[in-house]
């Protein structure tokens, strides 16, 4: 049962929390060059990257600002996935935390990808967009994107995390343990060095139960079928269905509100004995908002903790 406090923390989370980002940006095709504000911290931005061209292109969401440090060579590449509860955000939200990781030797792809609706959560909020797998297959996508022009850029495509925050936590996971979308790309998961979900949903039913308690069912219906389709779908979108096949490192970190979604997946993990492979890291002093702020930070234990287990898994 969710209790009375946890319930608030769900519907901060869900209805609250969440602030779809305006877009007015000049959008070009080939990416631009930010040299004004990168050449002053060592960084190169190329900005508003295509990284899909395909008949059902997105001029706004099939898009990254890839931010690579210019005074070393990168110690590794992580493509980031934005949070949004799948409905919002962007990755002009996340710019700043792209950078942070940039300054500290780990090039950063930062992405869109298209949206489901959200008047779910109101009717100025849109009643249109995709449902999975569009998500993970732009994820897809971008991956593809990056390990194909990893060396135009100095990169090596041998050492490209995959990471993301909340909705983007989920997307990294499932990119990471279901094969199914990287092969569409002619790529496996082991393309993956290893995967660094923050804040994510692994088990949809779980999450499903979750929402239908604390927020009733016709938010329940409207957020998470809406996003993944009818009810019988959500282990085919869970990152959890994928366990017993699991061959992907992974650092799993989460923050005190949401602690109990990571904790359904932590508990299957030691029951399916793999718990070399996939490692939990709790910030329980951490708020769902606060965690992915504190990744921008000047001094921040979480990106700290991240780099850290990137550069061990770093091959020459």
């Amino acid at each position: 049962m969710i209790s009375g406090t946890q319930r608030s923390t769900l519907r901060q989370h869900i209805l609250g929390g969440l602030k779809p980002v305006a877009l007015a940006l000049a959008i070009s095709g080939l990416g631009t060059l930010s040299a004004a504000s990168a050449s002053a911290e060592n960084l190169t931005e190329a900005l508003d990257v295509a990284y899909h061209q395909g008949a059902d292109f997105s001029t706004e969401k099939h898009r990254l600002d890839l931010i690579i440090p210019a005074d070393q060579a990168p110690i590794a590449t992580m493509l980031w996935i934005h949070g949004g509860a799948w409905a919002f955000g962007d990755r002009k939200s996340d710019l700043e935390l792209a950078r942070a990781f940039a300054r500290e030797g780990i090039a950063v792809a930062s992405m869109s990808y298209r949206l489901s609706r959200g008047d779910w959560r109101g009717e100025e909020f849109s009643d249109t967009g995709v449902q999975h797998p569009e998500h993970v297959k732009d994820v897809a996508r971008a991956f593809a994107w990056l390990h194909e022009n990893a060396d135009a850029h100095g990169l090596d495509n041998d050492q490209i995390f995959v990471s993301g925050f909340s909705a983007g936590g989920h997307l990294s996971a499932l990119l990471a343990m279901d094969g199914t979308y990287l092969a569409a790309h002619d790529l496996a998961v082991s393309d993956i060095r290893a995967a660094l979900p923050v804040a994510g949903g692994y088990d949809l039913e779980a999450y499903y139960q979750a929402i239908e308690e604390g927020l009733g069912e016709d938010i329940a219906v409207g957020h998470v079928l809406g996003v993944f389709g009818p009810r019988e779908t959500l282990p085919q979108a869970s990152p959890m269905t994928y366990l017993e096949t699991a061959t992907i490192p992974m650092l799993v970190m989460t923050e005190g509100e949401t602690r109990d979604y990571t904790q359904v997946f932590d508990e299957a993990v030691a029951a399916m004995g793999k718990t070399d492979l996939i490692q939990f890291s709790y910030y329980d002093e951490e708020t769902h908002a606060s965690l992915v702020g504190s990744l921008s930070a000047e001094e921040s234990p979480a990106r700290d903790e991240m780099i850290a287990y990137m550069k061990s898994l770093i091959t020459e």
